[in-house]
Order: structure tokens, then sequence, then C-alpha cells
């Protein structure tokens, strides 16, 4: 026969890991909302670099060949679609400035979607519109 003793600690333990369980189950959902912020955030600063790197990259390209509008945008996309990010050519804009000593600009925007729905009520809802300019004189 098991001692009264013994019969507690064996419900105290039961009753611990119940309590860990329900403890576990309410927090996962909050640890799991971090987790895809966390993912999310990662992944916006990620499609940032690469769209100033295309941007970088077109208005270097630009700043040699100033009139060559579609090589440049060209350019932007080949190194966006390199790293990932899905451009078109309705997603740059390139200035129309073509004589040397004057600024070519070159700027790019993408939108972008997050994971979790609930992510995206944090900026209002919907895609998240990043946008990045390069400016470099003309040769």
């Amino acid at each position: 026969m098991t001692s009264p003793a013994k019969a507690q600690r064996g419900q105290a333990q039961v009753s611990q890991r119940g309590q860990s369980m329900v403890e576990l189950a309410m927090l996962l959902p909050i640890l799991l909302l971090i987790l895809l912020g966390i993912i999310d955030l990662g992944r916006v600063f990620n499609a940032y670099i690469v769209i100033t790197n295309a941007a970088r990259e077109g208005v270097r390209y630009g700043s040699l060949y100033p009139s060559d509008t579609s090589g440049i945008r060209a350019r932007v996309i080949a190194e966006a679609q390199g790293s990932g990010i899905p451009l078109s050519s309705g997603n740059i804009q390139v200035s129309a400035e073509t004589t040397p000593g004057d600024s070519k600009t070159v700027t790019v925007t993408f939108p972008f979607s997050a994971v979790s729905t609930l992510i995206s009520t944090f900026w209002g809802g919907g895609d998240l519109q990043l946008q990045s300019r390069a400016v470099m004189v003309i040769q």
C-alpha cells in the first residue's frame, strides 16, 4: 500500500504538470506571434537592402549610359531578381537627365506583403510600400 505522504506527492506532481500545460497553452500563441513578427521584420530589412542595392546598380549604369533607360531598368530588375525580389519596370522610375554633370536618379518601389495578416495590421494592413532612391552624377 501507498502511504498518504506518497499519494499527496504524486497528486502534487500531476497537478504541477497540468499547470505547466495550461501555462504553455496560454503563452504559445503570444510566442508564435513574436516569432512571426521577427521573421517579417527580417524579411522587410532584407527586401529594403535588396531594392537599395538594385537602385544603386541602376544609377551606376545610368551615370555611364544616361539615355539607356531600358538598360537601367534591366540592371535594376536583374540585381533584384538575383536576391529573390520580383520587380517589374513599373516599380522603377528613372529621371530624364542625360547631360554630363547633372544628377541621374533611380527610384525603386516594392510592395512588401507580410507573412501574417495580424503582423501587417501594425502598419495599417495590406502591403508595406518600400522605397529606395539612388542619385549619381552623370559622367
